[in-house]
């Protein structure tokens, strides 16, 4: 078979891509950020998380209607160009959007690493080869296998935390604790609700990396915008239930000062096994990576593909119908960032990235707008104006909260 006439495989239904929207979502954050958000909006924090929703929803529903109209890999330099009609903007946002995937697979790793460590001992820097490689290999083996384990693996995630609300029916049972939950309601302090949503917007972002599977989903133009509202939906319900659970169990200043708080919360209970709660959150931080690997070189090909100097980058593997190439240069660079950058400065950096790329994106389909008429999914103009002022004062915030 000619290779230069190899392409990606449509083979990605509506639950499988929820399901991987869901995993990129609903990642190892939640299994610590509870803990700081009860910490500056105490029994408000369900709260924090339901306004993080609607500020990531703006965003989000921008993403879903551009990938309707534009279903294609490196979705955002597609909707950059479409807009701007400028190669080098457009280049430029693509490359951002694989150095995002890049730094925030490292970052997953590193933490993983750390987890590992904690439970089994060995050296960092083993950890993190040994598993870029094995989660290589899975993205090298085919979209369907790789998915299919991202998705094997949220369901792990998601019974990770259906096993802490049941551990905690005892405690939610006690009518003394749901009393102090209602008595910490009365004196709100909204600068504290506030910079709890700001940290609770980061739980949701993940739903951007569902549009570069575009060229991998069946019926992409119905499929994507579909499954990106479900995912956030449903991250917004999980986000809710947990919040709750948390700040009733457990008084918001003892939860905020604990390390690993969906442990904490899920030992009140006499039968629960904490170290239980430890491996799925190790089994969480790897499938975020899976995630990024899995879209970052899907990125590459989509901004490559006309290139010349970089067409081996382009290259599909007609057997295994992945971009190869790619995938390997990917792992390579995930794996000098996980052993060469600190954690704080990776995350830093990611959150930064993906908001600048958040503003350029909703601008874009503010211009497309304007311009191009469509009859599939479409959001009202307020809404790419509200997620381009929502990222900005986020942007912004980044350096004062």
């Amino acid at each position: 078979m000619d290779t230069s006439k190899a392409t990606l495989k449509r083979t990605l239904s509506l639950s499988a891509m929820v399901f991987y929207g869901l995993g990129t979502i609903v990642g190892a954050g939640i299994y610590v950020l509870i803990g700081e958000i009860a910490g500056y909006a105490g029994s408000w924090a369900p709260l924090s998380f339901l306004a993080a929703a609607l500020i990531a929803s703006f965003t989000g529903l921008s993403y879903a209607e551009l990938v309707g109209r534009y279903p294609r890999s490196a979705g955002e330099a597609v909707y950059v160009h479409a807009a701007f009609n400028q190669k080098w903007l457009s280049q430029l946002m693509g490359w951002a959007v694989v150095l995002t995937g890049l730094v925030s697979a490292a970052t997953l790793l590193k933490g993983f690493s750390a987890y590992y460590i904690n439970l089994f001992g060995g050296s960092s820097a083993l950890v993190i080869i040994v598993a870029v490689f094995c989660i290589g290999l899975l993205a090298c083996s085919g979209v369907k296998q790789s998915v299919g384990v991202a998705v094997v693996i949220t369901i792990i995630e998601l019974l990770g935390l259906l096993l802490v609300i049941l551990a905690s029916a005892d405690a939610l049972s006690m009518q003394t604790n749901w009393q102090k939950w209602q008595d910490g309601l009365s004196s709100p302090s909204w600068v504290g609700i506030s910079a709890a949503a700001f940290l609770a917007f980061y739980a949701f972002i993940g739903f951007e990396d569902m549009v570069n599977m575009a060229e991998e989903v069946k019926d992409a133009e119905r499929v994507l915008p579909k499954a990106i509202i479900i995912a956030v939906i449903v991250a917004t319900l999980i986000y809710f239930i947990i919040a709750i659970v948390a700040v009733v169990v457990m008084p918001p200043e003892q939860l905020a000062k604990s390390q690993a708080p969906m442990a904490a919360i899920a030992e009140q209970s006499s039968w629960f096994p904490a170290p239980l709660l430890t491996l799925i959150s190790l089994v969480a931080i790897l499938n975020g990576a899976i995630v990024q690997l899995l879209m970052a070189p899907r990125v590459i090909y989509g901004l490559t593909s006309s290139s010349v100097r970089l067409q081996f980058l382009a290259k599909i593997n007609p057997k295994t119908q992945t971009p190869l190439n790619a995938t390997v240069v990917v792992c390579l660079f995930i794996l000098l960032f996980a052993l060469a950058l600190p954690l704080a400065r990776l995350a830093q950096l990611t959150s930064a990235i993906i908001l600048i790329i958040f503003v350029v994106v909703n601008a874009a389909l503010l211009l497309v707008k304007q311009r191009e008429p469509y009859g599939g999914f479409m959001v009202p103009a307020c809404i790419p104006v509200l997620g381009m002022l929502t990222s900005s004062i986020l942007f912004a915030g980044q350096f004062f909260i």
